[in-house]
C-alpha cells in the first residue's frame, strides 16, 4: 500500500512527464518553451540514454517544427541544443537549412 501511494506521488510531480506533454502538445505556449529549454540543458546525457517517451516527444516537437518550414537556427532559438537537434533530425531522417 505505501509503495502504491509512493508511485502515485512520484507519478504526480515527475518533471519528465511534464516536458514530455509540454512537447506533444500542438499548442505554443509557455509550457513548450520552458520544456524545449529544459531539455536544451540535457546535452549532458548521450541521446540514448534519455527516456525513450522524452525522446518521442522531442522527435513529435522537432517534426511539427520542420513542417512548419523553420530553419535550423529557428528551432535552437526556440530552446534546442544543436546536439539534440541534429539527433533528433536523425532519427526523423529530415534534414533542414
Amino acid at each position: 500500500m505505501k509503495q502504491e501511494q509512493d508511485a502515485s506521488v512520484a507519478a504526480k510531480v515527475d518533471p519528465a512527464e511534464d516536458i514530455c506533454q509540454a512537447l506533444f502538445a500542438i499548442d505554443e505556449g509557455t509550457k513548450k518553451d520552458a520544456a524545449r529549454k529544459a531539455v536544451g540543458g540535457m546535452t549532458q546525457r548521450p541521446w540514448q540514454q534519455l527516456p525513450s517517451r522524452l525522446r518521442s516527444a522531442i522527435r513529435s516537437d522537432v517534426g511539427r517544427l520542420v513542417d512548419q518550414k523553420k530553419t535550423r537556427e529557428q528551432i535552437v532559438a526556440l530552446g534546442y541544443s544543436v546536439e539534440l537537434l541534429g539527433q533528433a533530425l536523425r532519427d526523423l531522417g529530415k534534414t533542414v537549412a
